[in-house]
């Protein structure tokens, strides 16, 4: 895990590089040949040292230069270049060029997780992880980093961007958001998972009236807080962790077709509130995951928030595991409310389940180029948002983001020089008021002249 001790940053190899091409140019003038097909020798030059490790053809490079090279290539490799061709797929070269090389290793239970760089720019930190399969094919387009954590976070995201099958290496992005008081990074992986698939549309085959008839009083259970293995949601906050209250365990078996991990238990209202409690399968269900949804005659995808509670126990070789039951929460108070509406669900099946430790640890500077703004994305001072544009792309951060689908987020960054830029994709949310556009092009903060959200103007200060 060790890093070279030469003391060699990024001006310095930018100033190689460009005398390092000049010199080229210079010398392809001096032997006059530039021809058509010197000029393609020379092109396929500087692609092969970008790319070395992809190509392995024989290059003609002038004598004069020969020496040059060897002084270009040893000083890279001395500060660590990134190889990070199969992650052009995704971002730009001016946005790898911002990336701080890390190159830090991890290896267990034969799966080599390799940290290639990283880059932070204030509140948010973006990290690049290799994932192979040294010994067989357990790491796949589907691969799902379940359990994981980032130093410095309050809010994480783990996705999948790139995939090369022949190495059998997943190129995985971390965003955490929130601000640290240290530059030590560390990431630590403890469960991967392969053969992940996930879906939308499931249907949930729910007759509404017959199946919640009034029911005999007291059908719901009492739970103190030692039984409750976690929460999701803004349940927390609003209910009393002495007297949360669930639906009795297994009065239903309701099949979910095509997913063959739980099955519906129960389903009934507790305070005004449809509950939807789950009994998933003590092998693979701790590790599969899902939510339901509802939609209308149309078809259309409703947004009635939810939340969740995991409670209960089960016992596996010898250990306890939570999450026996998990009990999904709605604002429906009313049979009348469902019979227009259908119960769907989207739900990830895991092939192969991955446990071991993968931990590395790096230092990690911070960008600090950065404006802020705020902007109502409503019609009341209640729907006021804070947007922070770096390098990397734009935070916004408010309770009216929990009101707000992703899709219907429009952002254009207008530029000093007259062009625009407009945020179509990479929309994370990190969390109910936390949403991350992640850019595929590197964002020169000093020159964006306006930030427009939603047709909003925001006045950005430094």
């Amino acid at each position: 895990m060790g890093k070279s001790k030469n003391q060699f940053n990024e001006q310095h190899l930018s100033n190689i590089k460009r005398r390092f091409y000049d010199k080229i140019t210079k010398a392809e003038l001096e032997l006059n040949v530039l021809s058509e097909s010197s000029f393609s020798r020379l092109k396929q030059t500087q692609k092969s040292i970008i790319n070395r490790r992809r190509y392995r053809k024989f290059i003609y490079i002038p004598v004069t230069v020969a020496l040059f090279l060897c002084i270009f290539t040893g000083a890279a490799a001395a500060i660590g270049i990134l190889d990070l061709t199969s992650v052009l797929h995704f971002l730009g070269v001016d946005r790898i060029a911002i990336l701080q090389p890390v190159h830090q290793e991890s290896e267990d239970q034969g799966i080599h997780v390799e940290v290639i760089g990283a880059v932070r720019d204030g509140d948010t930190t973006e990290v690049y992880v290799s994932v192979s399969d040294l010994i067989s094919n357990r790491i796949d387009g589907n691969l799902d980093v379940y359990d994981y954590r980032l130093t410095g976070g309050k809010a994480s995201n783990a996705q999948i961007i790139y995939y090369d099958r022949a190495a059998k290496t997943a190129i995985v992005r971390f965003v955490t958001q929130g601000k640290v008081s240290t530059n030590r990074m560390t990431v630590r992986i403890n469960t991967l998972m392969s053969g992940a698939a996930r879906k939308d549309g499931y249907s949930v085959p729910v007759d509404w009236k017959s199946l919640l008839q009034q029911k005999e009083k007291n059908s719901y259970e009492m739970l103190n807080s030692d039984q409750i293995s976690g929460l999701g949601g803004e349940i927390a906050n609003e209910m009393d962790t002495d007297s949360f209250q669930v639906l009795r365990k297994d009065q239903t078996n309701i099949a979910v077709q095509g997913v063959n991990w739980m099955y519906i238990s129960n389903i009934g209202f507790v305070n005004g509130k449809l509950h939807v409690q789950i009994n998933p399968d003590n092998e693979v269900g701790g590790y599969n995951h899902g939510f339901f949804y509802f939609i209308d005659e149309q078809g259309h995808r409703l947004d009635i928030p939810e939340n969740s509670i995991s409670y209960g126990y089960y016992m596996k070789d010898g250990v306890g595991y939570g999450g026996d039951y998990i009990e999904y929460i709605y604002d429906i108070s009313s049979v009348k409310a469902l019979n227009k509406l259908k119960l769907q669900g989207s739900f990830t099946n895991i092939g192969e389940v991955i446990q071991g430790k993968w931990e590395t640890s790096f230092n990690l500077n911070q960008l600090n180029k950065s404006k802020r703004g705020h902007v109502n994305l409503g019609k009341n001072s209640g729907t006021q948002v804070e947007a922070t544009l770096s390098p990397i792309g734009i935070t916004l951060t408010g309770e009216a983001l929990g009101m707000i689908r992703m899709e219907d987020l429009k952002i254009e960054l207008q530029l000093k020089d007259g062009t625009k830029m407009s945020a179509l994709t990479g929309f994370i949310q990190l969390h109910n008021d936390l949403v991350k556009w992640i850019s595929s092009k590197t964002i020169r903060v000093e020159d964006v002249s306006n930030l427009v959200i939603n047709g909003q103007k925001v006045n950005l200060e430094e």
